[in-house]
């Protein structure tokens, strides 16, 4: 993963809160702690596309939920419009309509 970020292992160090020799002895062991790799894995390639993939689903999720949303709503404004057309005869119905 170190090969796959834009940065200096000094930049990576920083960012992950290590001194430079921590971070070349995890290199040569090929072995971190769980939580230094996942911080690296959100910086490499893979993880920025996991994230952006991640990203674009959910909004066309909500998109979608949004114009079924719209249309129910659509329906429904239909179905108040029509109920209004009709007259039911009861003795509180309104003289004027608006």
């Amino acid at each position: 993963m170190l090969n796959d970020m834009p940065a200096t292992t000094a930049q990576v160090a920083k960012h992950l809160g290590i001194s430079g020799r921590t971070l070349q002895r995890y290199s040569a062991a090929e072995q971190a702690p769980r939580a230094v790799m996942l911080a690296m894995f959100w910086e490499t390639r893979w993880g920025i596309s996991v994230a952006d993939t991640a990203a674009q689903n959910e909004a066309a999720r909500y998109y979608s939920w949004a114009m079924a949303l719209q249309r129910e709503n659509q329906k429904l404004r239909l179905q108040i419009e029509q109920l209004q057309k009709m007259d039911f005869g009861s003795a509180n119905a309104p003289i004027f309509r608006v």
